[in-house]
């Protein structure tokens, strides 16, 4: 594959090479913020706590069986007593 083209697969905007004014070297401070923008926006998608963690990986407990209608297949479910 090209370089861009899982970017532009994904939806994500890429630099152009040659042709518009967006392919000036000037607009390079604001492509390196634009890449600064995605990686907090996926550091903001990865739980912080081990709440966080479990339920983001379908992993609760209780005292009681849940009821038939939650959780999804995969999800993990830990009885206490």
């Amino acid at each position: 594959m090209a370089v861009g083209d899982d970017a532009t697969a994904d939806g994500y905007p890429t630099v152009p090479d040659t042709g518009s004014d967006d392919a000036r070297v000037r607009w390079g401070a604001r492509e390196i913020n634009r890449t600064r923008d995605f990686i907090a926006q996926l550091k903001n998608l990865i739980p912080t706590s081990k709440a966080g963690f479990r339920t983001s990986s379908g992993i609760s407990s209780g005292t009681t069986v849940p009821a038939d209608t939650t959780g999804a297949d995969g999800d993990i479910f830990f009885k206490t007593s």
